[in-house]
């Protein structure tokens, strides 16, 4: 049977450590990037550490579900209130 639909998208699964070591070699000019198996690998280490960055803590660890939680339970509330002073301009609506 044909599978349809998207693909699976085929992930290679690192901690923050290893993905830091990763990155230091690949810095360092020690790791061959000519590979297609390697470059992958040392694409996806930094991709980990860039997020890691961006949201202060590895990827699945609690306190990084923490602070997307917060961050789109910000952006749901700042949306709504958005909406709440846009809708009744747009209706024509006054009170």
């Amino acid at each position: 049977m044909p599978r349809t639909g998207r693909p699976r998208r085929n992930h290679t699964r690192m901690t923050l450590p290893e993905a830091e070591k990763i990155v230091a070699l690949d810095l360092d000019g020690k790791l061959d990037r000519s590979d297609r198996d390697v470059a992958k690998i040392v694409f996806e280490a930094h991709t980990i550490v860039q997020r890691a960055s961006l949201w202060g803590a590895g990827p699945g660890t609690p306190s990084r579900r923490r602070g997307m939680l917060i961050f789109f339970g910000a952006a749901i509330f700042i949306a709504v209130w958005i909406a709440g002073l846009l809708i009744p301009l747009l209706l024509g609506l006054e009170q």
